[in-house]
């Protein structure tokens, strides 16, 4: 009779009618977390080829493998090829959605057999729950090969500084946590740029502790540097290293337009305070009361001072310049109230012009910001109050959430703020350089202050910008740049030709699959590299992912199992309920003795 308890499938139901069964096995990153020596995946696939022992020979079954999306097998589960598709599965560093893939599988194999099971091998690290479309005839397994004991993990890894050149300090950001099950001692945090140890801190970390670090080094060259956080070996490699590019500046392309020579001359005595020797900017001048033409395809920042009129044809040009990474500095003369206006820089996300104040025969004076970390702080300024303007006349505007504030009058009226349009920043002055509106041009505040504004405007951070594993890396190209060669080299060294978006302008890297650093030549020539870093979902996170699937799955849909060396004897007792012969042959037995001894011969009675 084989009585056995009851199991999540009945025996009878399962052996009698026609089944199919989705294997999913999850290759993501996390999954190359290694228990007692070997990898979670290693383990799975051990585990997921005992499968044709436990259903049915003539069981339906689909393999599908998570990175990326793919179904790998179909056929009979006793297919002698089927251990041989399990092994070809190889582990990744991307991410994955395995419900999405599971629920879009589902869709597409429209599974018609009346009985439906699906076994998914996972350490279930993305605690994103869609809503699934399955129908409720399905019946999940849900295997956990287990955690991960030893384990710290970078968690971010940032350049703080927004000032990039040569000569000046820069301050990097990491964060690092002990995401395992024990305590971790006496552990060396490096940083690296290039090749080159330039930082290091030995700290320890608690079980489930949390640490940031700060460390300041020089940047060794001018062009893109590439820095890393290293930390030691241990159960998962893959958030042992990570990587960040910044752009150190060599050469600033500098154009400036303003209403009268008297205006370009001031800038032209700024620029050679700041720059002496004309190793930094290249400068432009042009007088253009009415800009009609912008002309800016090779600038990397533009100033405009004090226009008089501005035409359609040139608030487009600016706005492509902004979209594709370009910085602006801009000072407000009153043009920007006239209604005609009013359109363009709305869709530029500019402040809202009102009015020009005037302060009669007193003076509007500028406040020191309040915050540790703002526009002037780090200024080599000796006495900063004593260096800050006066103010006589400016213009009234009103502002959103999007604009940063970053100095503003005595009475809160904004003078300096900031925001983004596209990948480009504006910066924005409601008074003009002009000692009819302020003092600023005999202030010591103006060279240094100057200085800032043109380089975080002038550095473009859009092309080094780092993505996560697996998504798609556009990296903007001048329109005299579109048609030249162009080739990309992966961090483990796979050469690409990319053929560049006309169109856009730019060039489109689909296969960022390798956690590195990946180098762009344009006519063999190193134009630019950008760094990849392990998506979110991948860092182990050490939660017990059984308590998040009741967001997924009623209990009557699935069940939990733990993988073991009894893997097999497990899931099947699990599936079909457990055998019972044991305790009735033990029960039989017991009752064959006590019936022995009770009927055994007593000699007293005999005679």
């Amino acid at each position: 009779a084989r009585p056995v308890t009851k199991g999540f499938m009945p025996g009878w139901l399962s052996a009698e009618l026609d089944s199919r069964l989705l294997l999913v096995i999850d290759n993501s990153s996390s999954m190359s977390g290694k228990k007692n020596g070997k990898t979670l995946l290693d383990l799975s696939k051990k585990a997921a080829i005992t499968i044709p022992q436990i259903f049915n020979k003539n069981t339906f079954i689909n393999v599908i493998k998570t990175c990326p999306p793919q179904i790998v097998f179909s056929g009979k589960v006793n297919n002698p090829i089927f251990p041989e598709v399990i092994n070809m599965i190889t582990p990744t560093v991307e991410y994955d959605n395995l419900w999405t893939v599971i629920d879009s599988m589902a869709k597409i194999i429209n599974a018609q057999e009346p009985v439906k099971e699906c076994v998914v091998f996972s350490d279930f690290q993305n605690m994103t729950y869609p809503k699934l479309n399955l129908s409720n005839s399905w019946r999940f397994y849900l295997v956990n090969p287990g955690d991960i004991n030893n384990n710290l993990s970078i968690n971010n890894f940032e350049v703080v500084s927004r000032i990039k050149v040569p000569n000046q300090l820069l301050k990097l950001k990491t964060s690092i946590k002990n995401s395992g099950k024990q305590k971790i001692a006496n552990t060396p945090i490096n940083l690296l740029f290039e090749d080159n140890r330039v930082g290091q801190v030995i700290s320890e970390f608690e079980k489930g502790s949390n640490k940031e670090f700060i460390f300041q080094a020089y940047p060794e060259k001018k062009g893109v540097l590439v820095g890393s956080i290293n930390l030691p070996m241990d159960d998962y490699i893959n958030d042992n290293k990570r990587y960040v590019t910044a752009p150190i500046l060599d050469k600033i392309n500098c154009s400036i337009i303003g209403n009268s020579d008297d205006e370009l001359s001031m800038f032209k005595l700024i620029i050679d305070a700041i720059d002496p020797d004309k190793q930094l900017i290249n400068l432009e001048l042009r007088k253009q009361p009415i800009v009609n033409r912008l002309f800016i395809d090779d600038v990397d920042i533009l100033i405009i001072h004090n226009p008089e009129a501005f035409t359609k044809a040139a608030f487009d040009e600016l706005d492509i310049f902004l979209q594709q990474g370009g910085g602006l500095i801009w000072f407000s003369g009153g043009m920007e109230i006239n209604p005609d206006y009013n359109k363009y820089f709305s869709s530029l996300s500019f402040p809202k012009a009102k009015t020009i104040i005037e302060s009669e025969t007193g003076i509007f004076s500028l406040e020191i910001p309040d915050k540790d970390n703002h526009m002037l702080s780090d200024l080599n300024i000796r006495k900063l109050e004593n260096e800050l303007p006066e103010y006589y006349r400016y213009v009234k505007h009103h502002y959103s959430n999007k604009h940063e504030i970053h100095l503003q009058l005595a009475n809160g009226d904004p003078i300096l703020s900031e925001f983004s349009r596209g990948s480009g920043s504006v910066f924005y002055f409601t008074s003009l350089m002009n000692l009819a509106w302020n003092n600023m041009p005999i202030r010591g505040l103006l060279v240094p202050l100057m200085y800032r504004l043109l380089i975080l405007g002038g550095t473009d951070e859009v092309n080094t910008s780092p993505v996560a594993v697996g998504e798609t890396k556009w990296i903007i190209l001048d329109q005299n740049e579109v048609r030249d060669q162009w080739e990309v080299i992966s961090p483990s060294g796979e050469k690409n030709l990319i053929v560049p978006d006309f169109s856009k302008e730019s060039i489109q890297i689909n296969s960022t699959k390798e956690l590195g650093v990946y180098d762009i030549y344009q006519n063999g020539k190193h134009y630019t590299s950008f760094s990849t870093y392990l998506h979110p979902n991948e860092i182990i996170r050490n939660k017990n992912p059984k308590n998040q699937i009741g967001n997924l799955l009623s209990v009557q849909e699935y069940r939990w199992i733990e993988l073991d060396n009894n893997f097999s004897n497990n899931f099947n007792e699990t599936r079909q309920g457990k055998s019972l012969w044991k305790i009735f042959l033990l029960i039989a037995t017991v009752l064959l003795l006590l019936e022995t001894w009770v009927g055994r011969p007593i000699p007293k009675n005999t005679k």
